[in-house]
């Protein structure tokens, strides 16, 4: 590579250019909020380098690797005594450029790990409280031991002849079971909605603008839309998130709402609430990119060498990736010819 000095190689304070690099080398912390917005200023300060898209398009894809892997494990003082300008700014340039890459890949690793976790701590909080009311509820257990028992002694019996005998108040107790179980089930996923919204709006819709801001989404398939036009609905709120839609906008409701949260995304006035309309978003968002993630790579050994080989895309994950916009990744990732 010509021309001048690469930004990571300039004379400059160890908090400068040093501190520059090894905050590109360094790996994320632990997941979590602050760790991706860590992950965000990272990726951005990679990018403000300017690198062209193409800088490496005539070269092996291995070679940048190697370039890349030696720049990472080699201190500052040493790639300025080690190497010439050229060779050293070369280096640096492949670690920049490949690490555009791997922090994006990160920061969707992140973002649907921080999904995850919002949907999960929001049900393990409710569930424990779900437990202890029905703890505090007398007879079920009860009810439950002789439904089991009966079912048990009498296997070839029919419901109606050992079950519900069995049990004091027979089938009506069973069927005013059922019906408040179900009661109970939807007054759950009440409480799993309100406990989200609160962690989200509180805490998480930090990650909203990043999310927004760092990601690029595309969709060629029209069949896939909602997600997308939801995103772009997202995007031009982002610096206004007290400001409610204007009753103008059209909000993408299929395929992005899921069928229990349709009434909840709603206040008295009959406006959407931004913050349940955000986590539906997101979360559809992220279901889209797990289902990437389920590709398996396999090591193969031939009489021409040793390859490593993704597995054919199934069509749930074409459609993902026409729907995002990702090219479908390449199928042989490594190639080792045999010996000769």
């Amino acid at each position: 590579m010509h021309g001048g000095e690469h930004p990571a190689d300039a004379d400059s304070p160890a908090e400068g250019a040093a501190g520059l690099l090894a905050e590109i080398k360094a790996d994320p912390g632990r997941p979590g909020l602050e760790t991706f917005l860590d992950e965000v200023a990272k990726l951005r300060r990679v990018r403000s380098l300017g690198l062209p898209a193409d800088l490496f398009a005539d070269v092996a894809e291995r070679r940048v690797t190697l370039w890349r892997n030696r720049a990472a494990i080699a201190a500052p003082s040493a790639m300025r005594r080690d190497n010439a300008d050229q060779v050293r700014q070369t280096l640096l340039a492949a670690l920049c450029w490949r690490r555009q890459t791997e922090l994006t890949d990160s920061l969707v690793d992140l973002f649907i790990t921080l999904v995850r976790t919002i949907n999960t701590r929001a049900v393990n909080k409710v569930n424990k409280t779900v437990e202890a009311e029905i703890r505090r509820v007398l007879g079920k257990e009860g009810i439950l031991f002789k439904v089991a028992e009966a079912a048990v002694e009498h296997p070839d019996a029919t419901v109606r002849e050992a079950v519900y005998p069995a049990v004091d108040g027979g089938e009506q107790t069973l069927r005013a079971l059922v019906a408040e179980a179900k009661a109970n089930k939807n007054a759950m996923k009440a409480k799993v909605r309100t406990v989200l919204e609160s962690s989200y709006s509180n805490y998480y819709r930090r990650m909203l603008p990043q999310v927004l801001s760092s990601m690029e989404f595309r969709c060629n398939n029209t069949a896939y839309r909602p997600v997308m036009d939801a995103l772009d609905l997202l995007r031009r709120y982002a610096d206004r998130p007290k400001v409610p839609y204007d009753a103008a906008e059209v909000i993408p409701i299929d395929g992005v709402v899921p069928a229990d949260w349709r009434e909840a995304i709603y206040n008295k006035s009959g406006k959407i609430i931004r913050t349940s309309y955000e986590l539906c978003v997101l979360s559809a968002l992220s279901a889209a990119r797990r289902e990437l993630q389920r590709l398996h790579v396999g090591t193969f050994t031939g009489p021409t060498g040793t390859f490593q080989q993704v597995t054919s895309l199934t069509k749930p994950q074409r459609d993902l990736l026409a729907k995002l916009g990702i090219p479908h990744p390449k199928q042989v990732l490594d190639l080792q010819p045999a010996p000769r």
